[in-house]
């Protein structure tokens, strides 16, 4: 009996220790042979490469696709393969994902170095890093990234590790993916890059912060130059090749003119309606998407923005052309290399004074002139008892009085008399109401509830496009690389409101800019029609205002919903610049 519990204790442990040791192992095994390739991008990784164009065709953005895993026919065009197996593994297509050979270069170079200077890590072993470990340097972690290499190698082929990586490698100024380095630093597709640019890009991926072109051009040039001779040497380019991209004068994206637009949201919002739009998504492998955006009127509203203080509110502008719904700029933040929300689109805010266009519309469908008279003074409905901004009443006034001083007051009467079930219905054939859902409730006469800028501003397209609601879109066509047209927009539109009550709303707008409350907006020998719009402690300041064929609105406030020191003024004036400058109009 001693005897057994002598020979428990003594194996005991050694089982323990053996099962603390193959588990982790094959776990490790289990989960590099069962992963799957198309989870792994940190960003939403699109099926097709893609060029944006502004509406007079200049190029807006365009990236190429990351190279399908699976896909035999989607190759990886020559130079670029070999630059990196050239630079990072010339080992790579005959070891089997560790290479004892470079290993051992390493260790002594880096013994007669006397430091770290080179790394023996093969292509495999990063992709078994960027994928399932980190840059943590012990001695178990590189243990899991060989066992992990090691079973990669196994199940995949080498072009499929070698796309995986190329998918993957950080290479730098937020880049992730060669496709993403290709868009960052030269705002081409991958397959427009010269040899010299290749070149460039793989010369980041030891470090790309070292060697980034935009930080130090020279140590850039020189990795460039060493990835070059490396390809050389190895085979993969001539002696011509090799002295052509040598010589070639390295042109960044931040120098040309026409390369990419550096508002990501603005950006995907143009994929996005992109898809919705195409029935067929994974028939077309690039689309060149004609955006509706005008890229002189895009930059001058951007540098406009900066300007908007404190330093942490923020401002949104949208401009829609009225007669066709096409979206002419839009304006997500004041800073859109930061951007991460689009306050155009997906900020829904209490509209204010600007959604009081809508019980005046009723009033006058119901028959209301703007000479018939209300009383402009202290009122309450039940416990309800509103106040005009300022508490300034003006007493026994006309209809188009109320609307330039902005009553509070009248148009709440409004609503009460002609029924809150009618202005909701007309807020929806306006195409508001539908972000928050209206409710009759009396102070949605006064704009408590809230909207997005992209949709009040097309509301108030319809005033100034006689009377009819159009669609808005950011897209005009799009079409394949074989030219092919795969969609164009056709004008969609409904008539909303008849001639005569638009034409009086107008005078509304007109008087409201001319005389009242929106006079910030106005512009010497110009005809503005417009509404300032504010919510409680003016967390949200709007306006809304068109001018020829456009109607554009602005927002300012904070995101956290912050009282601000700021009033509408600053929105309308904010207006008045950007289309002063848009026009070339005096800003007086």
């Amino acid at each position: 009996m001693n005897g057994i519990i002598y020979k428990y204790f003594i194996f005991a442990p050694s089982i323990v220790i053996l099962f603390g040791i193959f588990f982790p192992i094959l776990n490790l095994i289990r989960t590099s042979l069962n992963f799957d390739p198309l989870k792994v991008n940190n960003t939403k990784s699109r099926n097709y490469s893609y060029e944006i164009l502004s509406s007079d065709e200049k190029i807006l953005s365009k990236l190429s696709r990351k190279f399908d895993v699976f896909d035999n026919t989607n190759s990886i065009p020559f130079f670029l393969k070999y630059s990196f197996i050239s630079g990072e593994d010339k080992r790579f297509f005959v070891h089997n994902g560790i290479d004892l050979i470079g290993l051992s270069r390493a260790f002594l170079n880096n013994l007669q170095s006397g430091y770290f200077k080179e790394g023996g890590s093969t292509i495999t072993q990063q992709v078994a890093r960027l994928i399932f470990l980190n840059n943590e340097l012990s001695f178990q972690r590189k243990i899991k990234e060989i066992i992990i290499s090691l079973s990669l190698d196994f199940k995949y082929s080498k072009n499929q590790i070698l796309k995986l990586y190329l998918n993957n490698i950080y290479l730098g100024s937020g880049a992730h993916g060669v496709n993403e380095a290709s868009q960052v630093y030269f705002g081409k597709l991958i397959n427009e890059l010269t040899l010299s640019e290749i070149a460039l890009i793989a010369g980041l991926a030891p470090a790309p912060s070292i060697y980034s072109p935009y930080e130090n051009m020279d140590l850039a040039i020189k990795q460039r130059n060493k990835i070059l001779e490396s390809m050389y040497f190895d085979g993969y380019i001539s002696h011509t090749e090799k002295d052509k991209a040598l010589k070639e004068k390295v042109n960044l994206n931040y120098k040309k003119n026409d390369k990419d637009l550096k508002d990501k949201l603005l950006v995907n919002f143009i994929l996005e309606e992109a898809e919705k739009k195409i029935k067929n998504q994974k028939k077309y492998k690039f689309l060149r998407i004609k955006s509706s955006i005008n890229k002189n009127w895009q930059k001058i509203g951007q540098k406009l923005s900066k300007s908007i203080g404190p330093k942490n509110i923020e401002i949104a502008l949208v401009s829609i052309e009225s007669e066709t719904g096409l979206i002419r700029t839009m304006i997500t933040s004041k800073d859109p290399s930061i951007n991460e929300f689009n306050r155009v689109t997906s900020a829904i805010r209490p509209l204010g004074s600007t959604f009081k266009i809508i019980p005046y519309a009723a009033a006058l469908i119901e028959g209301i002139k703007l000479s018939n008279k209300f009383e402009d003074l202290p009122t309450c409905w039940k416990d309800y008892c509103p106040k005009n901004f300022s508490e300034i009443y003006l007493g026994n006034i006309s209809l188009i009085e109320s609307f330039k001083s902005s009553s509070n007051i009248v148009p709440l009467k409004i609503a009460s008399d002609i029924g809150l079930k009618k202005i909701i219905n007309l807020a929806n054939l306006f195409g508001l109401g539908y972000e928050q859902k209206l409710e009759e409730f009396l102070p949605l006469a006064i704009g408590s509830y809230a909207d997005s800028l992209l949709n009040i501003t097309n509301a108030y397209t319809a005033l100034n496009s006689n009377g009819s609601l159009h669609k808005p879109n950011i897209i005009e066509k799009i079409h394949s690389n074989s030219n092919e047209l795969i969609w164009k927009n056709n004008i969609v539109y409904k008539k909303i409101l008849d001639t005569k009550v638009n034409n009086s709303l107008n005078n509304l707008l007109e008087k409201s800019v001319s005389e009242g409350t929106s006079i910030a907006a106005s512009i010497k020998g110009e005809k503005i029609f417009g509404k300032t719009g504010t919510s409680d402690g003016n967390r949200d300041l709007w306006f809304i205002g068109s001018i020829k064929n456009l109607t554009t609105g602005v927002w300012i406030g904070f995101d956290e919903n912050k009282r601000s020191s700021l009033s509408s003024g600053n929105a309308a004036y904010f207006w008045k610049r950007f289309v002063s400058e848009i026009f070339d109009l005096k800003n007086e």
